[in-house]
């Protein structure tokens, strides 16, 4: 159900809001309270976005240019060669800051007695001489080089491969040479020399022992480079019952994937570096010149992932402290608890071990009878895994529903998927067209036309990993409604032809979620134009869906007051609906990755739900996702207590303006969720009944409202 509301035109390009998320992540680097250690940690971070971002989201748009004769993009405007022009504009000025905030960090390290991170040329002659020995002996036996005179070709190097292009001078006659960078080796040499640690990256040392590795002719030119490539190729899932079938098809597409056109070729910009030969290279292995940047330092700060795993060792004190997170009391039964209370987490204040505990509680119940849960990405040597197989060897019928397609988390998949089938579970592989991004468990104790038994609907996935950074929402319960819904949900998978059920309480993509988020905005709208009372609250990754756009832009044209969370990509555009209009848009990006998706909406009800869901048209149209309504009462005041912190947020918020750019408040209140929520977890004697918390969080949260 679509809004009248004519949004076309009225809408911010996906991408290129996306990059100032991206460079939300750079500023982190730039902040007086992010420890010292985990600003270089958000600099990797944005390095590690841009690479799926080039992988996936650059062809997207290449191909709709392509495809479209480069018409215009309704919802912002734009023909897509512009909003690609725009986009590596942006992005450029993303790598100038991302950059000079390396360059002042890593001034610091010296100071915090961390070493030195420098360059070849650098060194003095000792250092050299060290250096030149760690290469003989440990760099150079992994060395090779691919010659061309013609027929120019790149195809052999994977994406995210880094190498050195080097122009020779051989017999009279000219030839480029290909270099890459070993994979056996950390990108960074760590020197110990007279007391002084100096931390030299291994392309700078190849490409300053090149006359090592050739002695049949004259280096003329060297370029360091690396790629990404085009990894937007898609996978259709047969829904029959040969899954050799569809595994063997997920390994050809593997392999095929990692020779897409490259999408992004970075340049380390040295003094050295000759613009001819920069151009040379290009033409001869047909790269797009809008593909380049010349990048003012080290290519790929990822490299910054394993010296901060030993950096924090030294200096522990560099970094957020550590927490306890809230576990779950050994001296109670969670299932037992769950027959009468429902029970609402919050990673990862609370632990996800308490998920694992609802796990272990279900295969020791002797009257567990079937378990089925849906798994798109899990933590490598995942503890749900193992205890869904001893489950299974246990003689409890078990059914897994994997999704193959989970972006570069299919190889984990496929070795997780022989696993499970090894232990006796049931494999399902979800929808032809639509990956299942749900994240749901459903525990049975009774099967049948009237199930019985517990439920648990998340908003993250069931990675132990992941739960301690991410930020997400995971709902336990008994209710009837919630099993006999989700009895429906996997009948609805596990039967290719089934069309999708109606549900009691929940909601369900495709369609079903974005049509009631629509209709809830609308009762909104109504009831406010009745009482001049009522507001929604979204915090979701990203805002991308039109005709939600448009729900929200048709309701604040009447004055309803709208507080969106965005974190990432927000499509919507402030300023558009008329002088009533009442919209607060921000991204929080902290310490933790904000990652929970709630819908609230406040009229002469309240009704608040959590989902797997974000609010874009892929979520809405073309996966199946599952959205749930918060039913009990006291997790219904918890919840109500997490949305009033994260409302009042104005530290870890970075604010939409009408321009679409984002800022910061220069004088904010300190409040903090993130930090709000780990301080109210500090006061909490553990281990500690959960309606207690809720109360205590309640109470807390009613003080501070009154101071």
């Amino acid at each position: 159900m679509a809004s009248e509301f004519n949004y076309h035109g009225k809408c911010y390009n996906r991408d290129l809001s996306w990059l100032l998320f991206n460079r939300r992540v750079i500023e982190l680097a730039n902040e007086t309270t992010t420890p010292f250690l985990d600003r270089f940690r958000f600099l990797a971070i944005a390095a590690n976005n841009l690479d799926e971002f080039y992988s996936v989201r650059v062809p997207s748009l290449q191909s709709q240019m392509e495809v479209t004769n480069d018409k215009i993009e309704k919802k912002s405007g734009l023909h897509y060669s512009k909003i690609l022009k725009q986009l590596h504009k942006r992005n450029e000025k993303n790598f100038k800051i991302q950059y000079s905030y390396f360059k002042s960090l890593s001034e610091q390290l010296p100071v915090e007695g961390l070493g030195k991170i420098t360059t070849y040329k650098e060194l003095d002659d000792h250092q050299r001489e060290k250096a030149d020995q760690v290469f003989d002996q440990r760099i150079l036996p992994f060395l090779i080089s691919t010659t061309y005179e013609n027929n120019y070709n790149l195809d052999y190097l994977k994406n995210k491969r880094m190498a050195l292009a080097v122009k020779m001078k051989l017999k009279g006659k000219h030839a480029i040479r290909i270099v890459p960078v070993p994979l056996e080796i950390r990108r960074t040499i760590r020197l110990r020399v007279e007391d002084q640690t100096i931390y030299l990256r291994v392309e700078d040392l190849i490409r300053n022992n090149l006359n090592t590795l050739f002695d049949d002719g004259k280096v003329e030119d060297i370029l360091t480079f690396r790629i990404s490539r085009d990894l937007d190729a898609s996978l259709d899932v047969d829904k029959d019952d040969n899954n050799h079938d569809t595994v063997k098809n997920l390994r050809h597409y593997l392999a095929d994937r990692e020779r897409g056109r490259i999408t992004l070729l970075a340049v380390e910009d040295l003094p050295d570096v000759s613009h001819k030969f920069l151009l040379e290279f290009l033409k001869k292995f047909r790269i797009d010149e809008q593909a380049l940047y010349r990048i003012p330092g080290p290519l790929d700060l990822t490299f910054l992932f394993p010296l901060l795993k030993s950096w924090e060792k030294e200096k522990p004190q560099l970094v957020y402290p550590d927490f306890q997170a809230q576990e779950w009391p050994d001296q109670r039964s969670m299932l037992q608890y769950l027959q009468e209370h429902d029970l609402l987490l919050q990673y990862p204040d609370d632990s996800f071990d308490q998920f694992l505990t609802f796990l272990r509680e279900a295969i020791a119940d002797p009257k567990t009878v079937a378990i089925k849960q849906t798994i798109y990405r899990v933590a490598n040597n995942s503890k749900v895994i193992d205890l869904l197989k001893e489950a299974a060897q246990k003689g409890i019928e078990v059914t897994v529903m994997i999704e193959l397609r989970a972006r570069f988390d299919e190889a984990n998949n496929l070795k997780v998927t022989g696993e499970l089938e090894d232990a006796g579970c049931n494999i399902i592989f979800g929808k032809k067209y639509m990956k299942v991004h749900s994240k749901t468990c459903l525990v049975l104790t009774k099967d049948g036309a009237d199930p019985e038994g517990y439920v648990q609907i998340g908003t993250g996935n069931y990675n132990e990993s992941t739960a301690k950074g991410f930020v997400d929402l995971s709902l336990f319960s008994s209710r009837k409604d919630y099993v006999s819904d989700l009895a429906s949900f996997f009948n609805y998978l596990e039967q290719p032809g089934a069309n999708p059920p109606k549900y009691k309480v929940l909601a369900a993509s495709p369609h079903r979620i974005e049509d009631m988020v629509i209709q809830n905005i609308q009762k909104v709208k109504e009831y406010y134009q009745r009482t001049g009372r009522g507001h929604v609250f979204l915090k979701v990754n990203s805002l991308t869906d039109v005709d939600v756009i448009a729900a929200i832009y048709d309701a604040a044209s009447v004055g309803v007051p709208f507080r969106l969370i965005v974190r990432g990509a927000c499509c919507l555009e402030l300023g558009v609906c008329g002088p009533k209009e009442n919209i607060v848009v921000s991204s929080i990006v902290g310490q933790f990755l904000e990652h929970s998706r709630i819908y609230a909406f406040y009229d002469e009800g309240t009704a608040l739900w959590i989902s797997s869901a974000d609010l874009m048209t892929r979520n809405m149209d073309n996966r199946v996702e599952l959205a749930a309504p918060v039913l009990d009462p006291q997790m219904h005041q918890v919840l109500e207590h997490i949305i009033a912190v994260y409302d009042q947020d104005d530290v870890d918020g970075f604010f939409m303006n009408k321009g679409g750019k984002y800022f910061k408040y220069e004088s904010p209140k300190g409040h903090s969720a993130q930090q709000i929520f780990l301080k109210e977890l500090a006061v909490q004697p553990q281990p500690k009944n959960q309606l207690q918390l809720a109360w205590d969080r309640l109470l807390n949260w009613w003080q501070q409202r009154k101071a």
